[in-house]
């Protein structure tokens, strides 16, 4: 087997990294006019999916954390456990911030933003914890 090199990859993951942020601001605002939309909530948990496992790939462990978390949530409200309420919105879109943060991180410096406390922190905010 032979080793890897994802730096090869970098740029593609920013593109598509980006696009996913754009996307699930997008789709967290249309969430917030209906918030039983099922196919909404489901790109938004497929969205949040994707980006974690594109995080895991490229070895940037604390940001697929934080969308774990994200995904997690979604996951639920998708299976009806749970109901989106809009007025969670801010607690998303500061993770998302959180996130874009740390694209900017990995592109700028090739290192991620530490989100040990952020993920505890939205973990406790979204009732997982």
């Amino acid at each position: 087997m032979t080793d890897l090199d994802l730096a090869t990859y970098k740029n593609l993951y920013l593109k598509t990294a980006r696009q996913h942020i754009n996307d699930l601001k997008n789709n967290i605002a249309v969430l917030n006019l209906n918030s039983t939309d099922k196919k909404v909530i489901y790109e938004v948990f497929r969205l949040f999916h994707s980006f974690k496992s594109q995080n895991y790939f490229m070895g940037f462990q604390k940001t697929a954390h934080l969308c774990k978390v994200f995904e997690k949530f979604f996951q639920e409200i998708n299976e009806g456990k749970k109901i989106y309420n809009p007025g969670m919105s801010n607690i998303i879109f500061d993770g998302i911030r959180k996130l874009e943060n740390s694209l900017n991180a990995i592109d700028e410096n090739n290192t991620e933003v530490d989100l040990v406390q952020d993920i505890i922190n939205l973990q406790i905010s979204l009732g997982q914890l």
